[in-house]
């Protein structure tokens, strides 16, 4: 496969998704309603912080993590909050933090990357960091997205497009992933919506920790 890394430092270098990173997303939104005020939030690929500034500007406490360097020294320099910090994290790997450290973990659309072996040890990860209780919300592209079977398969479900990898997940698989580390569903859906002037399909999950 080809470097994900490079991919997306390249992508934030050239700033192709300054336009569409300018205000909070309606996800982002929907999760605040939910989550107890005041939570420590992990995100998970927060890209160019628009969900990070909106959770810390509710008064959330909230770690933004993105595995491109470029684009985390951008944040941290250009998206100064109170209760927020920028961070590298490759979420391929064993987070760093300590077991039960957050109240939320989020991730919109930063999830659907990953072989299904990373993607098992990422679940365990989340798990690991949250709190007895506490909420992991995520959205991810869906097997009924048009990208779904384009490009090169690397496992099932899994394919690379001109240097884009995406592993589109279904709700049986959404389901095990959940049920097998803990997690009570709250709720899981599918839709569809224009992301990036794209038409996609995607399933959007939250769930607490037992």
């Amino acid at each position: 496969m080809q470097d994900q890394n490079q991919m997306w430092d390249d992508a934030h270098a050239k700033r192709q998704l300054h336009a569409y990173s300018q205000t909070r997303t309606s996800f982002a939104q929907e999760v605040n309603d939910v989550i107890p005020k005041q939570s420590t939030i992990l995100e998970l690929g927060c890209g160019e912080g628009n969900d990070s500034t909106y959770f810390a500007d509710q008064g959330h406490i909230v770690t933004a993590t993105d595995f491109s360097e470029r684009v985390v020294s951008s944040n941290s320099q250009n998206l100064t909050r109170s209760g927020l910090q920028f961070q590298v994290l490759d979420i391929s790997k064993p987070f760093e933090y300590p077991g039960s450290s957050f109240d939320v973990i989020y991730a919109r659309l930063s999830l659907h990357y990953f072989t299904n072996d990373d993607t098992q040890k990422i679940f365990n990860e989340i798990a690991r960091v949250l709190v007895s209780g506490g909420y992991v919300c995520f959205m991810c592209k869906s097997v009924d997205d048009a990208l779904y079977g384009q490009g090169l398969q690397i496992e099932a479900d899994m394919f690379e497009l001109n240097g884009h990898v995406r592993h589109f997940f279904n709700e049986d698989y959404v389901r095990q992933l959940l049920v097998d580390n803990g997690f009570k569903i709250d709720l899981l859906e599918k839709g569809r919506e224009k992301l990036y002037e794209r038409e996609s399909a995607f399933i959007k999950v939250i769930a607490q920790k037992k």
